[in-house]
């Protein structure tokens, strides 16, 4: 299976500087190439610090072709435009619709989003899913690549996408990174802690729920995750054992 990741992460646009964002690229990509996250390779995960609109629509265009998952993170200042009712995203030249990060081509994608959604005028056993005869070694250990794409292949074509907040809500930014994007990896780290099964993972929707909580419980704020209401009976993984 073809993936490719990428993560835009905006530390100065015109609506101030961040000091999260560059952390969330740090982690995001630090937990990719992990075992529990799937063992992607560091030639799959693209980085793009500050990009143009037109950098931004040249990546997508030429870097998700023969693509058959997507993971993409955009960790930065965004907006709902009042005259269209739609999410907005600013890099270093302008804003751009969420749409745009949205390959065409690629029949499975997760799109994560942490940046604030305000109106602008302009961790156990049923957490696991088991599935059998895809546990491989390889020098001595797991290869959860192996999981991470079959489990994949297991949901359902369509896009996933994950919100920082709710609409005409801010999202939280920390010196350790996005509050919300910190309260997922950090569901994720917990449940490989806490799992002690092989040929396991934990989808999308599950870490979801738990980070909504994590958040809640760790970080004064308000804000409410959310994400797409997908008819979808199973949910592309975000960490695999």
């Amino acid at each position: 299976m073809n993936r490719k990741a990428l993560i835009i992460y905006c530390t100065k646009t015109d609506s101030g500087p961040l000091t999260g964002p560059k952390m969330d690229n740090n982690n995001i990509r630090e937990y990719l190439k992990s075992d529990v996250g799937g063992q992607w390779y560091d030639k799959e995960i693209i980085s793009l610090e500050n990009p143009t609109i037109s950098q931004v629509r040249r990546c997508i265009t030429n870097e998700f072709v023969n693509v058959d998952y997507s993971f993409i993170v955009f960790s930065g200042h965004g907006y709902i435009d009042e005259s269209d009712n739609k999410d907005y995203l600013e890099v270093a030249n302008g804003d751009i619709p969420l749409s745009m990060l949205i390959p065409s081509v690629v029949p499975r994608q997760t799109l994560i989003i942490d940046a604030c959604r305000g109106y602008y005028s302009l961790i156990n056993d049923s957490l696991q899913k088991s599935f059998s005869n895809l546990y491989e070694y390889f020098s001595g250990h797991p290869n959860t690549r192996i999981v991470f794409d079959s489990a994949v292949c297991q949901a359902e074509e369509g896009l996933t996408i994950l919100y920082s907040a709710s609409e005409n809500q801010s999202s939280l930014d920390t010196d350790k990174g996005g509050a919300y994007i910190y309260s997922l990896l950090s569901i994720c780290k917990k449940w490989e802690e806490v799992v002690k099964k092989r040929n396991v993972y934990l989808d999308l929707k599950d870490a979801h729920d738990y980070a909504c909580k994590y958040l809640k419980d760790n970080f004064n704020t308000i804000q409410r995750p959310t994400m797409n209401m997908e008819k979808r009976r199973t949910y592309f993984p975000i960490a695999v054992m």
